[in-house]
């Protein structure tokens, strides 16, 4: 197969990197063949293709491979994040920001969607004096709230009525306007000839362009990279995960397992490093059984800490990942652990009963970051060859980056597609 330009990875940055060249300037002349390695998945099965990758230390890194990557299992956030550090380094995406906020239908969640314990839990910051907002989203609140009558939490696990936008949703228009989806194909390596990219390998078969767009992940494109023999020694290290765990107690009958997840951010100016929001975790009401008390899923309210951890990892050829938790990183676990508690016993959770789950990772990345991979303009130093995914993530966000990186890879098909 033969292409103008192959992209590989169709989750937030490839699809619109995709649908950029499919609308914009020369690029509706152009041959854009969109490789994916998952297959294609009905919207509410997204959560079969969750693929659970563990670190060294076994922190858990979710991701999804089907058309549409992650997109499909995550909760729907869509707040600006690193818009300043960015800026600061010569890349404005205030344009980019405003075009897919309203593109994809990005609002704050509606204040008579919260849930009762996210109700009490924002309650209760602004008692102890710390700001909650409402997290900006990419849901049509009017689908979700003709479904149940209320916003769910099957966000994470695949949106039953589509009522989230996923980059599954610009599927079919990318494709009725010329760019060829091809699912169930995993890329191994890029192909290289005097400095330029050719092309890429994947199956076992060689897909020949004249441009390659890397958006696999912050796992994957590292893989491809130092598969391909590339020769920056940065590629692979300066991981970040924005480690998370969730703070939960006890609140019998409080149903908080039912609601929309992470309804509101808790970012105030005083926490340094961290970010707080409503979430339920199914595994802290098995930690409340195993010490004894005899709770269902109903009976849980909590809060997760995300951290903007810092960029210790590596991400090796052959897929293992090496992370660990600094100095810097478990103050800011300790100190956004201690608000929680501090927040959930005010908003009525039995004091003693509060636990805190294992570390997780959600967004990695910084694996081939601007200014050491990649350029401002996401090219490397093999010409042809472009990085949009949350690999070229300058720092952790230490919030959701989906937008950002949409952002980032519109900018770059906006500049492709003129080209």
């Amino acid at each position: 197969m033969e292409a103008d330009i192959i992209i590989v990875g169709s989750g937030a940055g490839g699809i619109v990197v995709a649908k950029e060249l499919a609308e914009s300037g020369n690029g509706k002349d152009k041959d854009v063949v969109l490789l994916e390695a998952g297959p294609y998945a009905k919207t509410e099965d997204a959560v079969k293709y969750y693929d659970k990758i563990l670190s060294g230390q076994g922190v858990e890194i979710a991701r999804a491979l089907c058309v549409g990557g992650t997109t499909l299992v995550t909760a729907g956030n869509g707040p600006r994040s690193l818009e300043h550090e960015l800026k600061a380094i010569g890349i404005d995406l205030e344009r980019e920001f405003r075009e897919l906020e309203s593109e994809i239908g990005i609002k704050p969640v509606p204040a008579d969607c919260y849930g009762e314990g996210t109700k009490k839990l924002v309650d209760a910051s602004a008692e102890l004096g710390y700001k909650a907002v409402p997290m900006p989203k990419v849901i049509d609140f009017d689908k979700c709230l003709s479904c149940r009558r209320k916003p769910c939490g099957d966000c994470v696990i695949g949106c039953p009525t589509d009522a989230k936008w996923t980059a599954a949703s610009w599927m079919e228009d990318v494709t009725h306007r010329g760019v060829k989806v091809v699912p169930d194909t995993k890329v191994e390596k890029v192909l290289i000839e005097n400095g330029s990219a050719v092309g890429v390998s994947a199956n076992g078969k060689e897909f020949k362009s004249n441009l390659v767009v890397l958006a696999a992940g912050g796992i994957e494109t590292p893989k491809i990279l130092l598969s391909s023999g590339f020769p920056s020694n940065e590629v692979g290290k300066n991981l970040f995960i924005d480690t998370y765990v969730t703070v939960a107690g006890i609140m019998k009958g409080i149903n908080f397992n039912e609601e929309g997840t992470m309804q509101a951010l808790i970012a105030d100016t005083s926490f340094k490093g961290f970010m707080l929001s409503p979430h339920f975790a199914r595994h802290s009401v098995k930690i409340l059984n195993l010490r004894g008390y005899e709770v269902s899923e109903k009976d849980v309210l909590g809060l997760m800490i995300k951290i903007k951890d810092e960029m210790s990892g590596v991400v090796h050829a052959d897929g293992t990942i090496e992370k660990y938790m600094t100095d810097k990183d478990s103050v800011a676990l300790l100190e956004g652990t201690i608000i929680a508690t501090e927040i959930l016993e005010r908003a009525g959770v039995e004091p003693k009963s509060i636990c805190t789950t294992s570390l997780r990772g959600a967004h990695p990345g910084g694996t081939a970051a601007i200014g050491k991979v990649v350029n401002s303009d996401l090219e490397t130093e093999i010409e042809g060859l472009f990085i949009a995914d949350a690999s070229v993530l300058p720092e952790a966000p230490g919030a959701p980056p989906m937008l950002t990186i949409m952002a980032l890879a519109k900018r770059l098909g906006k500049r492709l597609g003129i080209e």
